[in-house]
């Protein structure tokens, strides 16, 4: 049969430990959310050389009628 100390030692140690995976929930937490704004700023980055790539995809495109169509 435990003891009253034993019980009080397992309440502290569960208590402990609870206070321990609630940080870890604010950590992964706050871990989401940097690689949530990350994320969208590659994305933004991707858009935009997406756009100067069309761009320059077009622009070539007319440069080379220009040119076989005699400039």
């Amino acid at each position: 049969m435990k003891t009253t100390d034993e019980y009080g030692q397992n309440l502290f140690e569960l208590i402990e430990r609870s206070a321990q995976i609630d940080k870890l929930v604010v950590k992964s937490r706050q871990a989401a959310e940097d690689v949530k704004q990350e994320l969208e700023e590659l994305r933004a980055k991707q858009r935009e050389t997406t756009s100067i790539l069309h761009k320059l995809e077009n622009s070539s495109s007319n440069t080379w009628e220009n040119i076989g169509g005699g400039g």
